[in-house]
């Protein structure tokens, strides 16, 4: 009877095991991308979620060629980031949560704002924002 009771113990051990040999598998393929977001970023293009009239697409377009030139993202190893624009500079704090699908920002102000990562590789970052009622795509790749 002992060895009966033995072998029934085993195979629960063995079925935990196996649980968590595949939920560390699960969370392995998880993988912490901040390696990859530490770095100034230039803005590429961004894009409404909704149709833009045609008759506000020239202003857009300037903005964006303007902010192609003169906006960049900074973010830092220890957590911090800087926003320029012009002459404008914005300091703050930022976080990637467990699966790298959302950052979180914190200005100095303590003002808080998650943002939806599309995509995040060496050379480019994509996130989705709420921008007044509207969702924008913000495409940005590494500065040189």
């Amino acid at each position: 009877h002992s060895t009966y009771c033995m072998l029934g113990i085993m195979k629960q051990g063995k079925s935990i095991f196996l649980l968590l040999a595949m939920a560390l598998m699960l969370l392995s393929g998880c993988t912490d991308k901040s390696p990859a977001l530490v770095k100034t970023w230039k803005m590429q293009d961004f894009k409404y979620s909704r149709e833009i009239p045609k008759d506000m697409q020239p202003a857009i377009d300037r903005s964006l060629n303007e902010m192609r030139n003169s906006f960049s993202l900074t973010y830092n190893a220890d957590g911090t980031y800087t926003t320029k624009m012009n002459n404008n500079v914005l300091h703050g704090k930022w976080k990637l949560n467990w699966n790298s699908s959302k950052i979180t920002s914190t200005t100095a102000q303590g003002e808080q704002k998650d943002y939806s990562i599309i995509e995040l590789t060496d050379s480019k970052l994509s996130f989705e924002a709420m921008e007044g009622k509207d969702n924008v795509i913000f495409v940005m790749v590494a500065a040189k």
